[in-house]
């Protein structure tokens, strides 16, 4: 079995040194429940509830895709825009929970490469999260489904944020392998969400190391702290 570190993956002593097990810590930080002095913790889907668009919610049954316009992604990106200038303005952190927009990734893009982040041999971001001022974590539902599945899942994934259209779940992987996007946030664990991280490594959608840093790693560094949970992946 494999440990893996953010920087690292090392045989754990003991185990088979030949075998595909991948042994990842997943940080349990508090979500809604804890408060931290350093960085003031901010749901999206707090922010956009206040905006729910009840007729087209109507329409859901009939329609359930249109869900993803109950809570709009103009309305998203606008929470968003507010959130960031007012940190930025202020000088103060936060950590914004709940991304779905490719155009949230762009911004984070910028301003990290304004902190001089890019590492342009690999293009990729070497954040440390310690610094910027706004972070993000996306939720694992809005990795997990994308809006076609709504045909068949209908009200099962009506989810706040919603699910969006499959270009902007790209984006959200696309922010984790960048390096841009801070964390994955977990609510509540169940073997589906086990099943699909695992699925991540093996089918090479996000990279073990990466896993690990937006499971744990980055999010320490930005300030959280809790319990770990471990994660056994098993190629």
């Amino acid at each position: 079995m494999k440990k893996v570190y953010p920087d690292r993956i090392v045989n754990i002593p003991g185990t088979d040194l030949f075998d595909n097990i991948f042994s990842i810590d997943i940080l349990d930080w508090g979500g809604k429940e804890k408060q931290y002095s350093d960085v003031e913790v901010v749901f999206i889907s707090d922010l956009l509830e206040k905006r729910k668009n009840i007729e087209i919610l109507k329409m859901t049954d009939q329609k359930p895709a249109m869900y993803s316009n109950v809570y709009s992604p103009e309305d998203e990106l606008e929470i968003f825009k507010g959130l960031f200038e007012n940190a930025i303005k202020n000088k103060k952190r936060i950590h914004i929970v709940g991304v779905t927009l490719k155009e949230e990734v762009e911004i984070l893009e910028e301003y990290y490469e304004e902190l001089r982040f890019l590492r342009e041999d690999i293009n990729c971001f070497a954040p440390d999260f310690s610094v910027p001022l706004v972070t993000v974590s996306v939720k694992i539902e809005n990795l997990m489904w994308k809006g076609s599945d709504y045909k068949a899942m209908r009200s099962k994934i009506f989810f706040q944020p919603p699910i969006r259209e499959s270009g902007q779940v790209k984006a959200m992987f696309k922010g984790i392998n960048r390096g841009v996007t801070a964390g994955i946030y977990i609510e509540k664990h169940s073997s589906e969400i086990e099943e699909f991280l695992s699925d991540c490594v093996k089918n090479e959608k996000i990279l073990p190391i990466t896993l690990a840093k937006t499971l744990k790693y980055n999010l320490e560094q930005a300030g959280f702290n809790g319990e770990d949970r471990e994660l056994t992946i098993n190629y």
